[in-house]
C-alpha cells in the first residue's frame, strides 16, 4: 500500500479551493482519498478549506455511490446497465421523440452542480444549438434570473463596480458568504472569506449587511438592517429617497451617465424613513444613517445574494440595488487597473469607462413559453415553466428530458406539479452519482464522474476573482466503476444520432475519440490564456493580464437609466400593497403571520452532501430556525415538529429556537426532503420547502420567478 499527494482544486461548490488530496493506492491498484486538506502557498486560497471540501472522499467512496449505470424495470426499480448499451437504447428514444414531436420536445436542465464542471454545461448548450432545441433550462432562472435581466432594463458599466477588497464601504443584501462561500461583484469574496472580511476591517471598512437574520456575516457588520422578508424594494427604495433629500447623487457622474433621475426620485418619494420602518421593520434612524454612511465613504458597492433574489419583487430589488451604485457613481473608471479584467478562461476584450446601453427589446425577443407569456433569456427558457411545458398537451410540449448536475424533485417550484411532470416524460435521463429522489423518477440514471475523477478548471467564479488566477487539475483519482462525464452523455448521444456538436474551438464530429482535456481545449480555445499554459502553470497568478480601463469612445451615447419603463409603477403597486406577501394567490394575513425564508449550511450545498453520512450528522436536518419568543407564542418547545402550512400547501419540520432570527420569521434550508409521501426520518433526511412554493401567482412577470422565499405560511406544533 502507497499514498500519494496530489495537487487538485474542490468542486463541492462555487468556491474552488486549491486542495491537496492524499489518496491511499492498494497493492492491486485500488485508489481511496484518505485526507483533504487546503494548499497553503496558494497564492488566492493560502490554505482555506471548508468542511464539505474536506469531505470529498467520503463523498467519492460512500456506500450510495452508483458504479454503474441503471435502467429502469417494468415493475419500477432499476437494473445495471453497460453505459454503451444505455446510450444505445437512450439515442434511439431520442430520436423517436425528435421525430415525431420535433427539436423543442428535448430539453436539458443543468442544475446547481453542473455550474462546478467546466464541460458539461457548455457541450449540453452546444448538443442544444446543433439539434435547434430551445428547451434548455438551468438553476440559474429559478434562484437569480434578476441578475441577468435587470441589467436589460438598466444597462451595464463595462468596467464593473469597485472592488470589496480596495473598497470603504460595502452593502450586502440577502448574501451570507461566511457560510455560503458564494459571493458577488463588490461583495465579500467566497477565497478564504472570512481571512479577507478581517482584513477588510482592520483597514477600516464599513459594513452594512441587509438580511433578516443575524447571519454570521451580519456579526461582522457596523450596520445590520434585519429587513422583514420580502420587504427588501421597500428598505432600498427609502436608502434611495434619502440620497436625494441630502444631495448625495454623484451629480458629475449622472450628467454624463445616466438618465431617468427625475422619475425615479418621484417613484420613491412616498418611501420615508418613517414608512420603511413601519413596513421593512428597520428602524427609521437606521435607514438614513446606511444612506449617508455608504454615500460618504466614497467607495463601494452594493450587491445581492439569491434571498432577495428568491422573494416577491425580485426584479424591482436588483434594479434598485443597481441604481445605488449609478446614482454614487461607484464605478472604476478611466485609469483605473483592472487585475482581473473579466477573468482568465474568457475571450479578450476591450474594458471602456462607459456604459453597455440599455436593451430592454430582449426582454420579449427570446423563445416565447407556452405558459405565462414568459420568455427565454441569454438562450435559457425558464425553469419555473418547465413542469407545466411538460404536462400541457399540444406543439412544442416537452416529451425527454436530461439532467444534469440537479435534483428537481426538492429543487424545483410545486414539488408535486414537478413530480407528476417528471412522471409523464417518454424519456428522462439524470447524470447522477447517486440514486436521488430525482434519478428515481429516471429512465435511466447514467452513474457520473464526481469531482476528483475528471481534469477541470474553475469556470463560475473566474471573473470574479480580485486578480487574474485560474487552476487547472487532471484527474486526481481512479474510478472504482464505470462512470461517465456529463458531456459525454451528448457526445454519446450526437455519435449515435449523426449530429456534430461545435464549440469555440472546433467540432466533435460523430464518432470521434474525444478525451476530456481535448473538450477542455475546444471550449476554451479563445481564453486570454491557451489551456496549454493553463496546464504548465497550474494554480497560479496573471499579473500580465493585469489591464487599465480604457476611455469611453468620444461618440458614446448610451446612458444607463434608473426609472426604465416599468418600475415607477412596480414602485407604486409595492407602496399600494402595505405587505409584500399579498401577491401570493390564498394569502390570508389573519392565518399566515409568518414569513419562510431560505438559508445556506455548512455541510451540505443545497441537496449535495446529504447523501453524505458525516456531512448530514453535522447539520442533524434542515430544522425550521425560529426566534425563541415565537416558540412559546405557539406554544412549541425547542426539538418538537410542527407543520409550516403556505396558501399551496404543508410540511413537518423540527424546530431549533435561533436568537438571530427576527420574530415572525421562520428560516430553514432548501433542497432537503425527498419525493411526496416517501418514508423517511423527519430529523435526519428534512422536509422539501418547494411543497410551499406556487409557480401560478405571485411570479414575476419578466423572469418567472416564483415567490421561493419570504413565502407566508402558519406555523403550528403537531404531535408525532
Amino acid at each position: 500500500m502507497a499514498i500519494e499527494t496530489r495537487r487538485s482544486f474542490c468542486r463541492f461548490c462555487h468556491a474552488g479551493c486549491a486542495i491537496d488530496v492524499d489518496v491511499e493506492i492498494t497493492d492491486d491498484g485500488h485508489e481511496r482519498v484518505r485526507t483533504v486538506r487546503g494548499v497553503q502557498e496558494d497564492p488566492m486560497y493560502a490554505g482555506y478549506t471548508c468542511v464539505k471540501g474536506r469531505h470529498l472522499g467520503d463523498q467519492h467512496h460512500h456506500d450510495g455511490r452508483l458504479q454503474q449505470s441503471l435502467v429502469r424495470t417494468t415493475t419500477g426499480g432499476f437494473d445495471p446497465i453497460a453505459g454503451a448499451v444505455a446510450f444505445d437504447q437512450i439515442a434511439d428514444r431520442v430520436a423517436a421523440v425528435l421525430e415525431r414531436h420535433g427539436p423543442r420536445s428535448l430539453a436539458t436542465y443543468c442544475g446547481t452542480a453542473a455550474y462546478q464542471n467546466a464541460t458539461g454545461l457548455p457541450v449540453a448548450r452546444a448538443f442544444h444549438q446543433a439539434i435547434g432545441s430551445t428547451s434548455f433550462y438551468t438553476s440559474s432562472s429559478i434562484d437569480q434570473p434578476a441578475k441577468a435581466v435587470a441589467p436589460l432594463r438598466h444597462g451595464a458599466w463595462m468596467a464593473g463596480v469597485h472592488d470589496f477588497e480596495t473598497s470603504a464601504t460595502a452593502m450586502v443584501i440577502g448574501c451570507n458568504t461566511l457560510v455560503s462561500t458564494y459571493s458577488y461583484p463588490g461583495g465579500l469574496p467566497s477565497y478564504n472569506p472570512l481571512v479577507r472580511l478581517r482584513a477588510a476591517k482592520a483597514r477600516g471598512l464599513y459594513l452594512i449587511v441587509v438580511d433578516p437574520r443575524r447571519t454570521e456575516l451580519a456579526g461582522y457588520a457596523d450596520l445590520h438592517l434585519p429587513v422583514r422578508p420580502g420587504e427588501d424594494p421597500t428598505l432600498l427604495a427609502a436608502i434611495i429617497r434619502q440620497l436625494f433629500e441630502d444631495d448625495l447623487v454623484d451629480r458629475e457622474f449622472c450628467d454624463r451617465w445616466v438618465t431617468g433621475l427625475d422619475e425615479l426620485a418621484a417613484a420613491v418619494d412616498p418611501f420615508t424613513p418613517d414608512y420603511a420602518e413601519h413596513r421593512a421593520g428597520v428602524p427609521a434612524d437606521d435607514v438614513v444613517e446606511a444612506a449617508r454612511q455608504f454615500a460618504r465613504r466614497g467607495t463601494g458597492a452594493v450587491s445581492t445574494g439569491t434571498g432577495p433574489n428568491m422573494a416577491p419583487h425580485s426584479m424591482l430589488t436588483e434594479h434598485l440595488a443597481i441604481t445605488i451604485n449609478t446614482l454614487l457613481g461607484r464605478y472604476r473608471r478611466e485609469g483605473d487597473v483592472l487585475a482581473n479584467p473579466g477573468g482568465v478562461l474568457t475571450p479578450p476584450g476591450p474594458v471602456k469607462a462607459q456604459p453597455v446601453a440599455p436593451n430592454p427589446a430582449a426582454l420579449t425577443k427570446g423563445t416565447l413559453a407556452r405558459v405565462r407569456d414568459l420568455h427565454s433569456f441569454r438562450g435559457e427558457a425558464n425553469t419555473s415553466a418547465l413542469a407545466d411545458e411538460i404536462l400541457l398537451e399540444g406543439e412544442g410540449q416537452v416529451r425527454a428530458l436530461f439532467t444534469l448536475g440537479g435534483n428537481p424533485v426538492v429543487s424545483w417550484p410545486d414539488q408535486r406539479k414537478t413530480v407528476q411532470a417528471l412522471g409523464e416524460l417518454d424519456l428522462h435521463v439524470v447524470v447522477d452519482a447517486h440514486l436521488s429522489a430525482t434519478a428515481k423518477t429516471a429512465h435511466y440514471v447514467i452513474a457520473s464522474t464526481l469531482s476528483l475523477e475528471r481534469p477541470d478548471v474553475p469556470t463560475t467564479i473566474d471573473r470574479w476573482f480580485p486578480q487574474a488566477y485560474t487552476n487547472y487539475t487532471p484527474a486526481v483519482l481512479r474510478p472504482a466503476g464505470e462512470v461517465w462525464q456529463e458531456w459525454q452523455l451528448y457526445a454519446e448521444v450526437a455519435g449515435r444520432l449523426g449530429v456534430t456538436i461545435t464549440l469555440p474551438g472546433g467540432d466533435i464530429e460523430p464518432g470521434a475519440a474525444v478525451s476530456p482535456d481535448d473538450v477542455l481545449d475546444l471550449i476554451y480555445a479563445k481564453a486570454k490564456v491557451a489551456m496549454a499554459d493553463v496546464r504548465d502553470r497550474g494554480a497560479t497568478l496573471w499579473p500580465e493580464l493585469a489591464a487599465m480601463v480604457a476611455p469611453a469612445d468620444a461618440d458614446c451615447t448610451a446612458r444607463l437609466d434608473v426609472a426604465p419603463d416599468g418600475i415607477a409603477d412596480e414602485l407604486a403597486q409595492v407602496f399600494g400593497e402595505g405587505t409584500a406577501a399579498v401577491v401570493i394567490s390564498g394569502f390570508d394575513p389573519e392565518r399566515h403571520t409568518f414569513r419562510m425564508t431560505t438559508r445556506r449550511l455548512r455541510s451540505v450545498f443545497n441537496s449535495s452532501g446529504r447523501e453524505v453520512a458525516a456531512l448530514r450528522r453535522r447539520e442533524g436536518t434542515n430544522f425550521a430556525h425560529m426566534h425563541p419568543d415565537d416558540l412559546v407564542a405557539i406554544g412549541a418547545v425547542d426539538g418538537a415538529t410542527v407543520e409550516l402550512a403556505s396558501p399551496r400547501g404543508a410540511i413537518r419540520a423540527v424546530v431549533k429556537a435561533a436568537a438571530d432570527v427576527r420574530p415572525g420569521v421562520v428560516s430553514i434550508a432548501h433542497a432537503w426532503g425527498g419525493l411526496p409521501d416517501e418514508p423517511g426520518v423527519l430529523g435526519e433526511f428534512g422536509s422539501a420547502t418547494a411543497v410551499l412554493i406556487d409557480v401560478e401567482s405571485g411570479y414575476d412577470p419578466i423572469t418567472g420567478m416564483p415567490v421561493m422565499s419570504a413565502i407566508p405560511v402558519e406555523i403550528r406544533p403537531v404531535a408525532v
